[in-house]
């Protein structure tokens, strides 16, 4: 998606370097930066310039060829906690650390998707009626990359939406369709066809470039939304995960909630011997109320191996993207707020948990 051009000061604060840096990064890659047509000929960073030397940095550091890659959900059983906002965020801030990043919504509300300027509502006929390129239009979703998906299946490159170009977060867009997987998982289960464990394989086969269809092994980092709802299609990503990242309100706490997720958990390792590691996130942190302050201690004192070590405090900057107003993640959108240098910090965080900082 378009967004305004950054001044090289706004690129470096995205890139988390100096405005010295990022000039020299541009004169040694080589990147097609333009500049102002008038004036100090200042130079203006599209968004796809700015991945684009995310990802040369990355490159020049040098990685191992035997690099980690991870397979999260970001999931939470209780609405409104901020979980499609955050999975917006994370997946735009891995990117800008260089990691190659693909987020797949899998809610059919499709709340993420909206929130990367797609619009799961609109037919190919309104969109060349109101000039919006097609690119813009949602075609498929990731049930299409599922074997034997009921109206067939068809490539990741076909379904795959790229709004800040090439090395920006990639997108698996959904829309209200993708309810059939759900529908299909369940027909599998009934055939006692080990349903809930077709995502895993799914996964493993496309990072080890054993399908075609779904070959993920150039991704750093696979982030899965997940709705609140506990449906075949979220106990399939959680198996598929390396991590569940769950986010935890302050403004709507609620123990039953967490409760709820530790059984779900224990619930999976019994039926099959395996769970993703929990990290759990503290989002709408009010520190000038002590019941939210109270709130924090007891559950970081409840669960202290998933407790992530980097609160995001309630922000005014966030509601539009709560909301679907706001077709641009935060981080690109208001690259110098408060908000954003804690979700940056959060995704810090997360990655060393990770094992993704190096």
């Amino acid at each position: 998606m378009s967004t305004k051009p950054f001044k090289v000061q706004a690129a470096a604060h995205l890139l988390a370097t100096t405005s010295d840096t990022v000039r020299r990064m541009v004169d040694e890659s080589g990147i097609n930066v333009t500049r102002q047509a008038e004036g100090t000929r200042t130079r203006l960073f599209s968004v796809e310039n700015i991945f684009e030397l995310a990802q040369y940095r990355a490159n020049r550091r040098g990685k191992t060829p035997k690099k980690k890659r991870v397979v999260a959900t970001i999931y939470a059983p209780k609405a409104g906690v901020g979980k499609t906002t955050l999975a917006s965020n994370y997946a735009t801030l891995f990117a800008l650390k260089g990691l190659r990043t693909l987020v797949i919504d899998l809610d059919f509300q499709a709340k993420l998707t909206l929130g990367f300027g797609y619009d799961p509502e609109l037919t190919l006929e309104e969109a060349a009626k109101a000039g919006i390129s097609h690119s813009r239009y949602v075609e498929y979703h990731f049930g299409n990359l599922v074997p034997n998906y009921p109206t067939g299946r068809v490539t990741l490159q076909e379904v795959i939406k790229k709004p800040y170009g090439e090395y920006g977060p990639h997108l698996i867009p959904a829309d209200l369709s993708l309810d059939r997987l759900d529908t299909m998982l369940t027909y599998e289960a009934l055939e006692d066809r080990n349903a809930d464990l077709i995502l895993a394989k799914l996964l493993k086969e496309g990072l080890a470039k054993k399908d075609r269809h779904f070959d993920v092994s150039e991704y750093d980092v696979i982030l899965f939304d997940a709705p609140p709802a506990r449906n075949r299609i979220t106990s399939g990503a959680l198996l598929a995960s390396d991590y569940l990242i769950s986010p935890v309100s302050m403004e709507g706490y609620s123990t039953k909630a967490l409760s709820y997720l530790s059984n779900v958990l224990m619930e999976m390792h019994d039926r099959f011997g395996r769970i993703p590691k929990l990290i759990t996130v503290c989002n709408f942190f009010d520190p000038h109320r002590v019941r939210v302050m109270g709130q924090l201690m007891a559950t970081a004192q409840t669960h202290p191996d998933s407790w992530l070590d980097a609160s995001i405090r309630r922000s005014e900057d966030f509601p539009n993207g709560l909301t679907g107003a706001s077709d641009v993640p935060l981080v690109l959108s208001k690259p110098n707020s408060q908000a954003v240098a804690e979700l940056r910090e959060s995704a810090d965080a997360l990655l060393n948990r990770m094992g993704l900082d190096g």
